[in-house]
C-alpha cells in the first residue's frame, strides 16, 4: 500500500508527549482516514477507532459514549499509550465544545 507523506509527521505528533487533542483536517477524499489508518498499524499503542459517519443522532451523547468506551479500555490495558480515533468527528452537533469538556475532565 502507498504510505502517506502526512504520515511521518502525524506519527512524530502521537510520539510527542501529550498535551494537546491532535485534530487530523482536510478537504474530502485526501487520504485522512487512509493515513490514520496507516499510523494505527505502525504503532505499538492501543487504540479505541471509531466513525461518526454512521451516527443516527448527531448529539454528543454518542460522543460520550465513545469517550468512556476508550476510558475503559485505557482501565483494563497495561500500557500507558492510548489513542482515541475519532473519524468524521464534524457529523457530531458541536463536537468541539464536547471534547474540549471530556477532555478536561478526562
Amino acid at each position: 500500500m502507498y504510505e502517506r507523506s502526512h504520515l511521518k509527521v502525524l506519527t512524530d505528533r502521537i510520539n510527542e508527549p501529550r498535551r494537546f487533542i491532535q485534530v487530523l483536517m482536510g478537504p474530502r477524499q485526501v487520504g485522512k482516514t487512509t493515513v490514520v489508518t496507516q499510523l494505527l498499524q505502525k504503532l505499538n499503542i492501543n487504540t479505541h477507532f471509531v466513525s461518526a459517519d454512521y451516527v443516527l443522532i448527531s448529539d454528543s451523547f454518542w460522543l460520550e459514549q465513545q469517550w468512556e468506551i476508550a476510558r475503559l479500555k485505557i482501565k483494563t490495558s497495561f500500557r500507558k499509550e492510548f489513542l482515541l480515533v475519532i473519524d468524521e468527528i464534524q457529523k457530531v452537533t458541536n463536537w468541539s465544545e464536547k471534547v474540549k469538556l471530556l477532555w478536561v475532565y478526562f
